[in-house]
């Protein structure tokens, strides 16, 4: 009979243990509602299939789960490139210790506000709340305003035919307007091919960065948001106010 001190387990063992089951944790919290959570299914699938070929003696078979599971770390990032990048992004020591806070009332009243009003009036727009993964590089081509917050701002700038309203703005965590007229990273998934340009723009800065994105649509006249490379479906005032009281800066 097999009793504990056969397999001696020190401190060291425990702490290892820990870490290593802390970072699996972290890891499926980061592919959570991603393609790479599909991935890790169809994974654990094929070593479910790879055990079994191996008690029945299938050789052939086991042979082939052998030398794909061989290959399977450059197989991940091969076909996760995007995902990897996104996740590593969002680690920092600074995101770790400081402290979190929600949107403000005030902001989340003046972007429920502007959304309602421009999809009334079918005035189209994307809003940028820029959260952990800073947007320097879409920042620097875009016009600096660093302006407080204010729906008769958002109104001028996305007015049809003004200077700044093709591109998008971008909301500091603080609430600030830091600027507009920013040009967003078009989504390369080939099955979001059919969206306008807008939502593509939204979903592709979304795909990269931790922003969250609000989408309004002039020719449907609805407002959109796109989160962790997922749109949402149209939205009314309600839903987008519980949405936006749940973004964490």
């Amino acid at each position: 009979m097999l009793t504990f001190e056969q397999f001696p387990i020190t401190i060291k063992d425990i702490l290892d243990i820990l870490v290593v089951t802390g970072c699996f944790y972290y890891l499926l919290r980061l592919v959570k509602g991603t393609r790479a959570m599909a991935a890790i299914n169809g994974f654990f699938l094929l070593f479910i299939i790879y055990v079994a070929a191996k008690y029945v003696g299938l050789f052939t078979l086991s042979w082939l789960l052998e030398n794909f599971f061989g290959s399977l770390f450059l197989v991940i990032v091969i076909l996760f490139s995007a995902d990897i990048r996104h996740a590593l992004a969002g680690i920092s020591l600074r995101s770790l210790f400081r402290k979190k806070e929600k949107l403000s009332n005030n902001t989340i009243q003046v972007l429920a506000d502007a959304c309602e009003l421009f999809a009334g009036k079918r005035i189209g727009a994307i809003i940028v709340i820029e959260r952990d993964i800073k947007l320097g590089d879409l920042l620097s081509r875009g016009v600096k305003l660093d302006a407080l917050l204010s729906i008769e701002l958002l109104h001028t700038i996305f007015f049809p035919n003004t200077a700044l309203h093709d591109g998008a703005v971008i909301i500091d965590k603080a609430g600030r307007i830091v600027a507009a007229s920013c040009v967003l990273p078009l989504t390369q998934n080939q099955e979001r091919q059919h969206y306008g340009t807008r939502h593509r723009a939204a979903l592709g800065l979304s795909e990269v960065s931790d922003s969250v994105v609000l989408v309004v649509s002039e020719e449907r006249g609805e407002f959109t948001v796109a989160q962790n490379g997922r749109l949402s479906n149209p939205l009314n005032r309600e839903r987008l106010e519980r949405i936006l009281n749940n973004v964490i800066v």
